[in-house]
This record gives structure tokens, C-alpha cells and sequence, in this order.
């Protein structure tokens, strides 16, 4: 139990004792994030859905970030005793603005606007379920995107985000919009001092 202390306060003490400054122009980030599709529901219920997502972002300015990133939603329709799944595959590019908030009080909230576009695979692309056809058709997609995100800094590298995004992707058989609401962890990277 001590030496699992002293390895877990060692990794501790070099993640914050990180000098990285945030939102410098130059600086990249990877992020990790999940969260819920069309509102909050439970596993077996009908509707449910997540999403989860990966992405590199590049600071361009302290107030201004793009990120390119891979993202999938997916969401389960209740048909008898059964849940179809639908699921959309998406590459993302967005460019984030923030509009309130200073590095130095740890709490920013940014803007973003974008376009994502991929697959929307309904049932496995398959095209019968229990018996029954299915008439919506799995299809290629495309479209805009809004969101607000607040970044929390917990480290000197290392941030918590909370996101609202909503995606209008045209081409759905099914809808066009789909809201996400999640959490996140952005990584700083460390900067590349040989210039």
C-alpha cells in the first residue's frame, strides 16, 4: 500500500508541476469525450443513445482553437422485444472562439461551429428486423454543427471539459438533428521548444 502512495503521488507531483501555459498559440491538445444523444435515458429504455469521440485541437491564438476529430453516435430504437441500433460514424472539423472567462480564474467558456460528415449505419445494415422490413435505409451524411463548451483547468496540462453540441446532418433517414450533451478530458501537449 506505501509504495502504491509514494508511485501515485510521484505521477501526482510531475503532472501538476507542470509549467505548461494554456491557450498559446502554437499549443495542441488531444481529447477524449462521451456523453448522452437526444436527452438523457437509461440503457434499456427506448431512444437511448451516447456518443464518444477523439480529437487533435491546435491553439491558432489565445482566443481562437480548430480541432479535427473522429466521433460516433449512436442510438437504440425500441421494436418489440428487441432495440435496433443506429448508429452514425462521423469525422468532425470545428473552429472554437472563447467568450467568457480568463486562463487565470480556471473556468473559460468557448464557442464552436463546424461540419461533420460519415456514415449512418441503421441496423447493422440490415434490412429486415423480427420478421418486419425496415424502410429507413443506412446512407452517407453530412452537415453543420453548433456547440458551447465550458473548459475547467484542473493541471498545468491537463483540462475538463463539459460540452452541448448539436449536429444537423442532412441525408438522415431517420432525423437530421442530433444533440449531444457530455464531458470530456483535453491533454496539452508539450511544446516543441527546438525552434
Amino acid at each position: 500500500m506505501k509504495k502504491l502512495w509514494i508511485i501515485a503521488s510521484f505521477v501526482f507531483g510531475l503532472v501538476t508541476a507542470s509549467k505548461a501555459q494554456l491557450h498559446q498559440a502554437g499549443q495542441t491538445a488531444f481529447e477524449l469525450s462521451a456523453g448522452a444523444v437526444d436527452g438523457f435515458r437509461l440503457p434499456d429504455q427506448d431512444n437511448f443513445g451516447y456518443f464518444a469521440g477523439l480529437a487533435f485541437s491546435k491553439y491558432q491564438t489565445r482566443y481562437l482553437y480548430w480541432k479535427v476529430g473522429a466521433h460516433l453516435n449512436e442510438k437504440r430504437y425500441a421494436y418489440d422485444a428487441v432495440r435496433v441500433p443506429l448508429q452514425q460514424w462521423l469525422g468532425t472539423a470545428e473552429v472554437y472562439t472563447r467568450i467568457l472567462g480568463r486562463v487565470s480564474r480556471s473556468l473559460i467558456i468557448n464557442a464552436g461551429i463546424g461540419a461533420a460528415g460519415g456514415y449512418e449505419s441503421i441496423n447493422n445494415d440490415r434490412r429486415t428486423v423480427e420478421g418486419a422490413r425496415i424502410t429507413n435505409r443506412s446512407t452517407w451524411i453530412f452537415g453543420p454543427t453548433v456547440a458551447i463548451e465550458a473548459e475547467y483547468l484542473l493541471t498545468g496540462n491537463l483540462v475538463l471539459l463539459v460540452r452541448a453540441k448539436e449536429h444537423y446532418l442532412f441525408r438522415s433517414s431517420v432525423t437530421p438533428t442530433r444533440f449531444n450533451a457530455g464531458i470530456g478530458i483535453k491533454i496539452i501537449l508539450p511544446a516543441n521548444d527546438e525552434e
